[in-house]
């Protein structure tokens, strides 16, 4: 029930009450004014008092805010609670079963961009303005202050589009607001491998490690191609020493690889060969969970004096030495497990070489039968 009354410096008060509680009071120079406020107040308290329980969960944020906000729907005694970002990614990491560990870190600076901020409320335009920030430097101290990539960009919105798209599936929301954040990619034509100078050195390196195992990841990434994840989630049992073969059952593309591994590697492996489903990369901590080695990555990199290449590189590497060595495009797209060939034609003008050499070869003999 609303109430007028003159204040003694000659303006007039409105007020709205339930159960001689206030709920909402505003001062105006003149009655019509304040008659004006008071109806419209006690309209929104009919509207909020007559919305349905199940209505009251479709309510955006927005459409709470209009209706006086949730200060007005507590005082009124109407219950209503938002799904946050947080909760939502608490979920979403639940029943997550991947092992990017680069997903997981994505995830997390989302979670701190947005925390208990209601999923209804998040806006393009809000996720279009932190990965400009992002794109120039760090936010909220995730990241560095360089230069950020649209590729990067991507695979950071990436991530918050997936865990929309579960938020969707659960039908705790309509719509993704990810989707309507448009960012060009950019192709990678040419990748930063391993010279073989730079090979040897940081093989050195690894030898010098603290960790024991640090020489025979390497070797491993190098020589398989494989994934940071593949070999960090290898287990023993995956290893078929007599064939020098590794059975990959869950993949980045989401299909099983066979992947060679050659013998003077598998010699490195005997050396802390076990028996069972133990992951060969293991954390002394927990044995479900692979070595973190980013430090003793780091300490290498700089004791081998190589700059500007990431631990992913080393796929690039293995991929570069296959096709400088005459293995074709489809053949080196085989082994590192590329899903489409486009992937691999990255590597075409490393194989221009092999090409001249084949040319030559096949023509001289036609020409000279």
């Amino acid at each position: 029930m609303s109430y007028i009354r003159t204040l003694p410096n000659g303006k007039y008060r409105a007020e709205i009450r339930k159960k001689q509680t206030s709920i909402q009071n505003k001062t105006f120079p003149n009655k019509s004014e304040a008659e004006q406020w008071a109806n419209d107040f006690e309209n929104k308290i009919e509207t909020i008092l007559s919305i349905k329980p199940k209505k009251l969960k479709k309510l955006s944020p927005d459409k709470v805010e209009e209706l006086g906000g949730m200060v007005l729907f507590q005082k009124l005694g109407v219950e209503i609670t938002f799904l946050t970002f947080k909760s939502l990614v608490n979920e979403y990491m639940r029943q997550w079963t991947g092992k990017d560990e680069n997903m997981l870190r994505r995830a997390e600076f989302w979670l701190n961009v947005f925390k208990d901020k209601p999923i209804k409320s998040i806006k393009p335009h809000h996720i279009e303005k932190i990965l400009e920030q992002y794109a120039s430097g760090s936010v909220n101290g995730y990241g560095s202050d360089k230069p950020k990539s649209n590729n990067t960009l991507l695979r950071m919105k990436s991530v918050l589009s997936g865990i929309f798209i579960y938020a969707i599936d659960k039908k705790y929301i309509d719509k993704n607001p990810a989707d309507k954040v448009r960012i060009k990619a950019q192709q990678n034509l040419i990748e930063r491998f391993l010279s073989d100078e730079e090979r040897d050195k940081l093989l050195a390196a690894c030898n010098e490690s603290t960790w024991d195992k640090m020489y025979l990841l390497i070797l491993l990434a190098i020589t398989t191609g494989m994934r940071k994840s593949e070999l960090l989630y290898l287990r023993w049992s995956d290893i078929d020493f007599d064939k020098g073969l590794a059975t990959l059952g869950d993949t980045k593309n989401g299909s099983p690889r066979i992947n060679p591994i050659p013998s003077f590697v598998l010699d490195e492996m005997k050396q802390y060969r076990q028996i069972g489903m133990g992951l060969i990369f293991v954390s002394p901590n927990n044995i479900e969970k692979p070595f973190d080695f980013r430090k003793q990555w780091d300490k290498v990199r700089e004791r081998a004096c190589i700059t500007g290449f990431r631990f992913h590189d080393l796929r690039h590497t293995a991929a570069s030495y296959l096709v400088m060595a005459g293995a074709t495009l489809h053949e080196a797209g085989q082994i590192l497990g590329h899903k489409s060939e486009q992937t691999t034609k990255r590597y075409a003008h490393l194989s221009t070489g092999h090409k001249s050499a084949l040319s030559e070869r096949v023509m001289s003999e036609v020409f000279n039968s």
